[in-house]
């Protein structure tokens, strides 16, 4: 299956393809499993949901799948048409009837989900906290409630502190005195920050696999083994800190477009809601599939501006979605993508900057 797309892309050596490319080869394999589940791919929430589906159903065949994957024109249909058992993190694509839909994004609620039981809540802060408390699952031990738990800041952007660029050497480091609820609060915190920097760290689907078994098997704790990755991302942190200082903070919007892999966009982003932008759009400009966007609008802006900006209505105008606060999306190119940003903004009054990294 899945033979037109392949063919589009066996010569391309765009790391987001190969990924793709190893994803739909797994999926062949995989293809006559009566235990096939779909997640949010590339995403600390899906992530987690993957190894809780790992950690509570046996043999279960997680794939974890981007929005582009299952709006693209080449796989959408043959997606949509697998024998799937559940989907967690993602809009209900499935045609066939599924055990179980579970969601949180705004964007889904016009999707009538063909499914046995479902859980959708727009204010229900991460798909994996959805899914603990549907109990579709089962009881599940502490050390998956703990990191299920822990989505509701890393899929909602709820830090009160910057990205780390503090090394880990090891998880005690990150132990803290529950009689000091300062120093209790501030290392809950960066514990968060290391479960989801080890997800912005792994890359190959290899590497998410295995990322399943891993929580599954010990939850936070199996995030010594990534450690070495996730100091390797904490290095080059700085540069991105550094960078997002220098630009000029003039606009309520700021629009960056960088290539893939050449910036930390996240820290950036961060970074620059703390300097003061209402909302920063990253447009990551791949070779050969486009632009991937990012939208993420400021926590501390008033409730005027909130209702005034809804990120998901954005992302929809751009073949994406997600929430009011945080959405994604693609297009074609950078001169697209600014276009409907702009014209956007325009409507809602508001001014844009852009810088091309």
């Amino acid at each position: 299956m899945f033979t037109k797309f392949i063919s589009n892309i066996e010569n391309s050596e765009n790391k987001r393809m190969q990924y793709a490319r190893d994803l739909i080869s797994y999926l062949n394999k995989n293809m006559s499993s009566q235990q096939l589940y779909s997640v949010h791919g590339h995403c600390t929430d899906g992530g987690v949901a993957g190894s809780m589906i790992r950690y509570a159903i046996e043999g279960a065949v997680i794939i974890p799948l981007d929005y582009w994957m299952i709006n693209h024109p080449d796989l959408k249909e043959e997606l949509a048409g697998l024998n799937w058992k559940g989907i967690v993190d993602l809009a209900p694509f499935n045609k066939g009837e599924i055990d179980f839909w579970v969601d949180h994004h705004v964007s889904a609620m016009s999707y009538y989900p063909n499914a046995k039981k479902i859980r959708f809540d727009i204010n229900g802060d991460s798909g994996s906290y959805q899914l603990l408390l549907s109990d579709f699952l089962g009881n599940l031990p502490h050390h998956i409630v703990e990191i299920a738990t822990m989505t509701r800041i890393t899929d909602t952007a709820g830090y009160s502190t910057e990205p780390p660029v503090n090394r880990i050497k090891q998880l005690s480091d990150l132990d803290f005195n529950e009689n000091d609820s300062i120093n209790k609060k501030y290392q809950q915190e960066q514990r968060i920050w290391l479960l989801d920097d080890a997800w912005g760290s792994t890359v190959t689907l290899k590497e998410h696999l295995d990322m399943y078994n891993y929580l599954a098997k010990e939850g936070f704790y199996g995030l010594s083994r990534v450690l070495n990755k996730v100091n390797t991302l904490r290095d080059s942190r700085q540069d991105a800190v550094s960078l997002a200082n220098s630009l000029d903070i003039n606009a309520d919007i700021i629009i960056f477009s960088y290539h893939e892999e050449k910036q930390d966009r996240f820290t950036i982003t961060r970074r620059l809601q703390s300097r003061g932008a209402k909302v920063v759009c990253s447009l990551q400009i791949s070779i050969n599939n486009g632009i991937r966007i990012s939208l993420r609008r400021n926590r501390n802006i008033s409730i005027k501006d909130k209702e005034l900006i809804k990120l998901n209505i954005l992302a929809s105008q751009m073949n994406g979605g997600g929430h009011e606060a945080a959405a994604g999306a693609h297009c074609d190119s950078t001169e697209e993508a600014i276009k409907i940003i702009n014209q956007w903004a325009n409507e809602k009054k508001l001014s844009t900057s852009i810088y091309h990294l």
